[in-house]
This record gives C-alpha cells, structure tokens and sequence, in this order.
C-alpha cells in the first residue's frame, strides 16, 4: 500500500508528466479540471462542515476535502448545494460533484445509487430524551425499548439517515419528521416529543460546543430538561460517496482513507474536533 508521501508524490507526478492513457479515466477527468468538487450539505453541521465566525470554512470534512485535493494537486470546490443529506448521494451520480465528503451516513439505500468508501468515522447513535415525559416510561433507569411503544414520538431531521434508523430502532413509536435539528430540538423542548434521534457528534456539540464552531439554538438551560442517551450497539459509519462507475476513483479515496488512519492522523483530525464526545 502506498503511504501518504508516496500517494501524494504520485498524484502530483501523474498531473504534471503522464500522458491521459497512463490515468485512470475517472481520475484523469478532475486533474484535467484542475478542481475536486466535493458535494455538501447546505446548512451548517458542526463539528463537520461549518463557516466560522471570521467567514473561514472549517470543520472535519472540509479539511479531509481540503487535503484530498491538494495531494491531488488540485484546486477545491467544496459545493454547499444540497437541500438534504439524500441529495448528496443524488448530486454525485448526476455528476455534479466527484465525490461527497459531508457528514454522510453510508446506507444500504443510498448504496444503490452510488459507491461508499470505507468508513471514516463509526459514531454512535444518541437520543436526546425530554426527562418529563420519559421518566415514567424509563421508571427510574434508561430502558430505552420502552421508547419503542405506540403513543411515543421520536423526532428525526427530514433527509437523513436517522428517518430510517429512528423507524429501525422504535418501529412501534410515531416518527415524526422535521425540516431540521433545530425545529426538531424546538418541539422537544415545548414538550410535544419523547425524544429526537441525532449522532454523537451532534450531540457532543450541543453539549460541549467548542471555540470557533456556531452554537445551534437551543436555550442554554436546555440540559435541565433534556438527557443524553447513547443507544447500545447502534453506529452510523460516515463515509465518502463516489459515482458507482469511478471504481479507480474510490480505490483512490479508500486508500487515502485507510493511509490516514494508519498512520493516526484521522484519529487526531476526530479527537480535535470531537474533543467532548463521552468515551
């Protein structure tokens, strides 16, 4: 396998010296462009992708993708297009983008319309449960199956992948649906849902924001009313998204992947940002 040095040596040499039949197609497609265009999702979702309060993009797939096109030695468009998480799948296998690099939850829905890398973040999935109307269901302790019951209503952020995982999780309990996290978290707060399904990052966030990132709108009480719940043995693998025909492509990508995680920079790129995630 190549490392990192060595992969980034070789997207560079392959873009200044090699001829159009010595590169893969689909690579040879963006060193031609000279630009990486990386779908995104629309609204800020730190710690992930975000525009800081100096205007500066910053989050974990902003530098992934920032780094992604400068071992290819390319420039970067990072396209926040996406009206929804299902669009980005949508955006790619139109051709719209190379790649989505945007918090992406690999699904086996989404698997048939594009190609997932190896995942590079494995984040638990959490519920934020309003303690007043779930005490008496938990009785005392966090038995979250006792969510899973017909007059109980989860809320979930229309588009993404916790309208399936919620509907997975508590096929017995009303899902309801909203346009955001935020109208979400708004209805839970005025008392109209039992809980709202997130991921830990989400949840880390709101609960440890850290300096630089936007805050999402949420009282700064809300903690006295609302409760953490990371949900045993469920996991949402993030990953990239290629077109289902670049096989050379996402052989790219997943080398770069599986590169930074061995060598520990994916893990330290996580832990900066996830510094407030529970262990």
């Amino acid at each position: 396998m190549l490392g990192m040095a060595s992969l980034a040596l070789s997207a560079r040499r392959a873009a200044a010296t090699a001829t159009t039949g010595d590169i893969a197609p689909d690579i040879a497609r963006i060193l031609a462009r000279g630009t990486l265009v990386v779908a995104a999702y629309k609204a800020d979702m730190p710690p992930f992708f975000y525009t800081g309060a100096a205007g500066k993009a910053g989050g974990i797939d902003v530098e992934l993708a920032a780094d992604i096109a400068r071992r290819l030695g390319v420039g970067l468009d990072y396209a926040r297009i996406a009206d929804s998480f299902d669009q980005l799948p949508q955006l790619v296998a139109q051709r719209r983008a190379d790649v989505a690099i945007s918090y992406l939850s690999r699904t086996l829905r989404r698997a048939a319309l594009v190609r997932f890398t190896q995942p590079y973040a494995r984040l638990r999935q959490t519920l934020l449960a309003s303690r007043t109307k779930t005490a008496p269901l938990f009785k005392g302790g966090e038995r979250v199956e006792a969510l899973n019951a017909p007059e109980v209503r989860i809320g979930v952020e229309a588009g993404s992948s916790y309208a399936d995982f919620a509907v997975e999780r508590f096929p017995k309990a009303q899902v309801k649906v909203f346009p955001g996290n935020d109208a979400a978290l708004a209805a839970l707060l005025a008392g109209d849902l039992h809980g709202v399904m997130v991921d830990e990052a989400f949840s880390t966030v709101l609960n440890h924001p850290l300096p630089g990132m936007p805050r999402y709108n949420v009282p700064e009480d809300w903690a006295l009313y609302v409760k953490t719940i990371m949900l045993p043995g469920a996991r949402d693998p993030i990953a990239m998204a290629a077109h289902r025909d670049d096989s050379s492509w996402l052989a790219w990508l997943d080398t770069y992947v599986a590169d930074r995680a061995e060598d520990g920079s994916l893990d330290r790129l996580l832990a900066r940002h996830l510094s407030g995630a529970p262990q």
